[in-house]
């Protein structure tokens, strides 16, 4: 028997992994190869492990579609893991996770029936086990498989193991009518191989094979555009192209109000329904060529109007990137980038979609620079952000509900589950501010971490930090990376300035291992250093904090968020959520794109967003800023910024023809 260690629990499942020597009495749904121990129904196999990627799987654009896609061609029979190089990790490309999409439309769900999701696997390499994620319409379960093994095996012909089982069970309310997706994602570890996939239940379920589209998605948007003088409410419709040019059409009570022609990929098509001022009702259809797909109702509401800024996802490219592409409310040019960080140290460090935890909130993601990392706490007290991979309570990390994130721009919300938090953040140009709501029973806590996992790691020469007073935190740390280009180091200090909306109730540090209680000043060439803060959240369960940073001087920093944040707003977190929103919408709505299709709007607007929010200013709002040589220098004129980047690398290919076109203001700044 091998047992399974099952992280991330959610009460619509219950998962196990076990060796199994019979089949469930439960009706087969449906299936993708055959349960006979052979991998020869399967893309690529029995030995073409090494053409994964060649064959464009584990991306997350790829499906595979029950009824339609045939599985000796569309569905591998290998999932590489990130530790292997034939999948895709290296040095130079980072890690890389994959994942399989299935997709099925289903009839009506029987309301008492349960149902399994299985995992029929052929063998696994035991030596350095899978870590892998099973998500059914949104809900993750995260799976740890055990080795017994010394031998780095292949998946190839010469693979012989016993037979294991995956399995699922899931209520009848975790699917419905309509468009379903399961996804199998590996996290961690190696290879796994499948003998066969299916679907298992009490109750028959009516399942629609598509032939040249298949609708993923229909839903009300929660926001209103215009057409003309009219303001009009989009039905979305997220449909999936497969095969020649089918005619698409929707209807609306009975009247059509979209016909497109279907050419290639995937569409969110925003059909327009004329808004309503008082809630109602309507019924839908979604043709192809001339056939119902689907149909059904649809809640109609007044909403607010859409902005540029609602067509911009700070997550999009995140996947299989770098450090500088991250989630996270950052300003144009902006010189604070604060935002989740849940890996390790190392080349492509940072933000991954694909693990459910967060490390830290850092504030600064550039090319060879981090720093400052916070996140709100309660318990046991730990003082080290905890391996990407550790157990629950190695580290101050925590498990994060995966359904509760957002990451529109300007705003990032996410809840702490091992701390039972929400977590929101904003920020202006040199300042962030953040807002933790915390349960009642236990004290809130806030870390204050100078050394948090970055792309490239950073030492830590020395450093200082001291509480001022009840509310009010600052300090330095000087950092070096080391070996950056040809053995050239990259040195930088850090200044900060740390603000509470109410009363700090304890408070201590660290040096390495050591804790403490009292400030500490231009320690040398620590390891780990950092600051707890503890608050009576019992009495107010909401903590704000805002935070300004300098690369000159903590009276820098201080002057940066007085000037940015204090004056203007407060402790407002909403208006300087707005005001990020409104400077953003200034520049982005210098470009109108007109399409009805919603994924061309916010592939063009995300990144639009990068292309001016990945630079960053360097001097602070008083003009002061720190040259190569560590020299601080005055700019002569009001308004004029030090600007630097990870590089200017191919930027002629399209970014300076860009910021030409689009912003000539900054360009200008530039030189």
């Amino acid at each position: 028997m091998i047992v399974s260690k099952i992280k991330g629990f959610v009460l619509l499942f219950f998962v196990q992994f076990f060796v199994t020597s019979a089949m469930s009495q439960m009706k087969t749904i449906w299936e993708i190869g055959k349960a006979d121990n052979q991998t020869n129904d399967l893309a690529l196999a029995p030995s073409g492990y090494a053409k994964f990627l060649e064959h464009d799987f584990g991306w997350e654009d790829k499906y595979y579609i029950i009824g339609y896609s045939k599985p000796e061609k569309d569905f591998p029979y290998v999932l590489p893991g990130p530790k292997d190089k034939w999948g895709g990790t290296a040095p130079t490309s980072g890690i890389r996770s994959h994942l399989l999409t299935i997709l099925f439309n289903a009839g009506k769900v029987a309301p008492n029936s349960t149902y399994k999701f299985i995992a029929d696997l052929a063998g696994y390499n035991q030596k350095i086990p899978p870590l892998v994620k099973v998500t059914i319409n949104g809900i993750p379960n995260i799976i740890e498989l055990h080795g017994t093994e010394k031998s780095d095996k292949l998946p190839d012909s010469t693979l012989k193991q016993d037979e294991y089982l995956i399995t699922v069970h899931l209520r009848a309310d975790v699917l419905h009518e309509g468009s379903n997706e399961i996804r199998f994602t590996s996290l961690d570890g190696s290879w796994l191989v499948f003998d066969n996939v299916r679907l298992e239940g009490t109750a028959d379920l009516q399942l629609i094979a598509p032939t040249t589209a298949y609708v993923r998605e229909v839903k009300a948007a929660n926001y209103e555009t215009t057409s003309g003088a009219q303001r009009i409410q989009p039905l979305l419709v997220d449909i999936e192209h497969l095969n020649g040019k089918p005619t698409l059409q929707v209807k609306l009570d009975g009247v059509a109000i979209l016909n497109e022609k279907l050419e290639i990929s995937r569409y969110q098509f925003e059909a327009p329904m004329p808004s309503v001022k008082e809630p109602k009702t309507s019924k839908y259809e979604i043709l192809v060529d001339g056939k119902i797909v689907q149909s059904g109702s649809v809640n109609r509401t007044s909403s607010r109007l859409a902005t540029y800024a609602d067509y911009v996802d700070t997550k999009l490219g995140t996947a299989h990137s770098r450090w500088m592409i991250a989630p996270g409310p950052w300003m144009p040019f902006g010189m604070v980038k604060v935002g989740p960080d849940n890996q390790n140290d190392g080349w492509q460090a940072g933000y991954d979609p694909t693990f459910e935890s967060v490390g830290a909130f850092s504030h600064i993601h550039e090319w060879t620079m981090g720093g400052l990392g916070m996140l709100p706490v309660n318990g046991p007290l730990k003082i080290r952000v905890g391996d990407q991979r550790a157990p629950k309570g190695e580290g101050y990390r925590s498990a994060i509900d995966k359904g509760t994130e957002e990451a529109p721009l300007g705003y990032y919300k996410v809840d702490l589950i091992d701390y039972g938090i929400r977590a929101e953040l904003t920020s202006t140009t040199r300042a962030s501010f953040q807002r933790y709501t915390f349960p009642a029973g236990k004290p809130g806590r806030v870390m204050i971490d100078l050394q948090t996992p970055a792309e490239y790691h950073y030492e830590t020469p020395e450093v200082t930090l001291k509480k001022v007073n009840d509310r009010r935190i600052e300090g330095y740390s000087k950092q070096v990376t080391k070996d950056v280009w040809n053995g050239i180091p990259n040195e930088y200090t850090v200044h900060f300035v740390i603000e509470f909306d109410q009363p700090i109730v304890k408070y201590g540090t660290w040096i390495n291992d050591e804790i403490g209680d009292k400030d500490f000043a231009n320690i040398k060439d620590a390891k780990d250093a950092g600051a707890f803060v503890e608050f009576d959240t019992d009495k107010n369960p909401v903590v704000q904090v805002r935070t300004g940073i300098s690369y000159v001087s903590v009276d820098g920093a201080s002057l940066n968020l007085e000037t940015e944040i204090t004056k203007p707003f407060d402790w407002s977190f909403d208006k300087v959520r707005a005001n990020q929103t409104k400077t953003w919408d200034s520049l982005l709505s210098r470009v109108n794109i007109k399409s009805n299709d919603r994924r061309e709007k916010l592939r063009f607007y995300s990144n639009m967003y990068r292309a001016i929010g990945s630079r960053n200013i360097f001097s602070d709002v008083d003009g002061k800023w720190v040259d190569a040589e560590e020299n601080i220098q005055q700019l002569k004129n009001k308004g004029d910024v030090a600007l630097g980047c990870d590089a200017f690398w191919n930027t002629f290919w399209n970014l300076n023809q860009f910021w030409n076109l689009v912003t000539p203001e900054w360009t200008s700044k530039w030189v």
